[in-house]
């Protein structure tokens, strides 16, 4: 059983516009809406695979009720915790590029996330991933994965910024971009690594079009042809990827994680893939 944690879910609302004039009124020529969220992406994707992982996320308002009307549709199997804020919305404005804007995670109390855990059972992989409410506190957040740790062998972890450095306690895995990783430490890249490794921590880094890296007692790699499309989600099948094969080997996750995340790139929806992009792209690789 791989369990996902999502502590900051969504409505993705995706406009579609022939050209954004700021300044001005513009018409929108489609409109989508999706739930969203990193930990979403990734239990999709999972689910996709035909993992079958259990999602755990807060939710609340309307856009809640929502979000979990489309997840029973989806098939995915879901343990709300319901809370007291409306769950946000995350917008994205289509014409020939994304520009995205996302509103602030909705507000966790302490109360609301000691239900969210003690909803997690014990599983093989717990995956954590997407933002933190700025209501919970780093030294809060590092406790939660203290306790998911006690549940689980392998902890994975993808977040951002003091959350991310918080998790290098307890995770086995973190999963940042270059960026992240060097904002989060305010280190250059070998630094931050070997930072974040004194914590027993191993690292898997994306690095866009050179690929991934997986840094631990060995630094592992895993690149794939370079594909035109929409990134967003890219990293969450990159976290899935890499959990539904790490029981094979590392090397054949990061591998398996990286052919996922550029088949992802293909497709106009986070969280879906298509699976004979998936197929030419292993083939490309030359990987199993």
């Amino acid at each position: 059983m791989i369990s996902v944690v999502c502590l900051s879910p969504a409505i993705d609302v995706t406009y579609r516009v022939e050209k954004v004039v700021l300044g001005e009124s513009n018409r929108v020529l489609e409109v989508q809406k999706r739930p969203g969220g990193k930990g979403v992406n990734v239990a999709r994707v999972l689910q996709q695979l035909g993992a079958s992982p259990r999602l755990h996320i807060p939710l609340g308002g309307a856009n809640g009720a929502w979000i979990i009307s489309e997840l029973q549709k989806l098939g995915v199997e879901t343990q709300v915790v319901p809370i007291a804020a409306e769950t946000r919305s995350a917008l994205a404005v289509v014409d020939n590029q994304v520009s995205v804007f996302n509103e602030p995670a909705s507000q966790i109390s302490e109360y609301e996330l000691e239900l969210l855990d003690q909803s997690i059972a014990p599983s093989e992989i717990i995956v954590v991933s997407g933002s933190v409410p700025k209501s919970i506190a780093p030294e809060k957040f590092r406790e939660f994965l203290g306790s998911c740790k006690q549940k689980t062998e392998t902890l994975i972890v993808d977040t951002s910024g003091e959350y991310l450095l918080a998790a290098a306690e307890h995770a086995d895995y973190l999963k940042p971009n270059l960026e992240e990783l060097v904002e989060a430490t305010k280190l250059p890249m070998k630094e931050a690594l070997a930072q974040m490794s004194q914590q027993g921590t191993k690292v898997i880094l994306s690095m866009g079009e050179n690929g991934v890296e997986l840094h631990g007692d060995e630094v592992l790699t895993a690149k794939a042809p370079k594909q035109t499309g929409n990134p967003t989600g890219a990293g969450d099948a990159m976290v899935a990827g890499f959990a539904h094969k790490l029981s094979k080997s590392e090397q054949q996750a990061l591998e398996f994680g990286c052919a996922l995340s550029a088949a992802s790139v293909r497709s106009e929806v986070a969280g879906e893939f298509d699976q004979d992009d998936l197929t030419e792209i292993r083939n490309q690789m030359g990987v199993n």
